[in-house]
């Protein structure tokens, strides 16, 4: 794709555009205001807010390639950019009954999906070989350097002004937008040429999209109950919550940074041994009530985040021929977020076998994890040919 732009000022441009990719965690620190404002709600009710961002994403995911054919990848970036706005703007006048947070929430979701497929698309438009390795990188650092600010941004906003304001953190968005609107090049809209290369899903892939399904099912208990347990065991407000899943995010910098050296040591052992640390972080928070300890679980549980997610999309992709790429990470990304929005269905009421208190959610989660990741280990969705291919 050429352009007069020099490459990095498009670098800085789709990177501080991938700060929003992890908007999700804004509503994390609010789900036990939204709850305590609905009060004849239940928990599962309440952590729908949060978790049909992730249900959305599915269908939006799959015809985001038909606006391609009329729209360019950089404004659809840009609408998705607009539209997590509005969906945040919505509670400030819509906030009566549960399903119009629902409603706006699907609104960022929709926008979310445009902002993951259209960033790391222009990324292998705009650069190739080592380049783009590095631009992958980069950009897991930059989504979680976005969910920090974002998660900490609206905890702090939610303790001085209430839920409704916490999601006033969504401005952020205003700058992101400006910035890509100058730095991204507009392209061209590009009808591409059909693919003469068989289709078809690998039932190693249907076994990887399982794994997916599962993992997001029990990883998606940290941030759609930590709020809510915090609250419940009296350690702090929304703030603390928003200083957690800070937490969380801050160390998906680290997970960047670690995620070519980790695979060279890991290879196919990589998505198993992630969510092994995911499961011992998810414990931390069940089997304690410290702060310092609840901390110590968010930032493991950040860390095998950022090696696992986008090595799953990565060896995904790995899996099968270039041309099916997008649907191989279509599918990874649509049967996690599928799990995640099930998790609250799922696991609430397998904890409550155990016991009404909210910490055995985590518990639960915590031993999920624990055997996803022993199975994923004996049993790779991947080759270690595959999974050094990402690098």
């Amino acid at each position: 794709m050429e352009t007069k732009k020099s490459k990095m000022v498009i670098a800085a441009g789709l990177l501080i555009m991938s700060m929003t990719m992890a908007c999700n965690s804004a509503l994390s620190p609010i789900l036990a205001e939204i709850g305590k404002y609905f009060p004849e709600a239940s928990d599962a009710s309440i952590q729908i807010v949060l978790t049909i961002i992730n249900l959305i994403t599915l269908p939006m995911m799959i015809i985001e390639p038909f606006f391609e054919k009329y729209i360019t990848k950089r404004d659809i970036a840009i609408i998705g950019t607009v539209l997590m706005l509005v969906g945040a703007l919505l509670p400030q006048v819509l906030n009566s009954q549960l399903w119009m947070l629902y409603l706006a929430s699907a609104v960022i979701g929709a926008g979310l999906s445009f902002v993951v497929v259209t960033s790391s698309s222009l990324i292998s438009d705009y650069f190739t070989g080592i380049d783009k390795s590095r631009m992958m990188g980069f950009q897991s650092i930059f989504v979680s350097l976005g969910g920090t600010i974002i998660a900490k941004g609206s905890g702090l906003l939610t303790a001085m002004g209430g839920w409704k304001t916490g999601y006033l953190v969504f401005f952020i968005t205003l700058p992101i937008i400006i910035i890509v609107f100058l730095t991204v090049p507009r392209g061209e809209v590009i009808v591409a040429e059909q693919s003469t290369e068989k289709g078809g899903i690998s039932g190693s892939m249907i076994y990887f999209g399982a794994l997916c399904l599962l993992t997001g099912v029990f990883v998606a208990t940290f941030n759609t109950n930590i709020a809510m347990y915090i609250d419940a065991k009296g350690i702090g407000d929304a703030n603390t919550a928003g200083t957690v899943a800070a937490i969380m995010q801050i160390v998906g910098i680290v997970g960047g940074l670690l995620l070519g050296t980790v695979v060279k040591m890991f290879k196919r052992l990589t998505i198993g041994a992630s969510i092994l640390v995911m499961a011992v972080g998810t414990a931390c928070v069940g089997l304690s009530t410290n702060f310092y300890v609840i901390c110590l679980g968010a930032l493991l549980v950040g860390i095998g985040f950022a090696i696992r997610n986008p090595g799953a999309v990565t060896f995904g992709a790995n899996m099968v021929p270039a041309a099916q790429a997008s649907l191989a990470i279509a599918i990874i990304s649509a049967f996690y977020n599928v799990g995640n929005f099930f998790s609250a269905f799922i696991v609430n009421p397998l904890a409550n076998v155990i016991s009404t208190d909210i910490s055995s959610r985590f518990i639960v989660s915590a031993v999920a994890l624990a055997i996803i990741g022993i199975v994923s280990c004996i049993k790779a969705p991947v080759t270690d040919k595959q999974a050094l291919d990402a690098q």
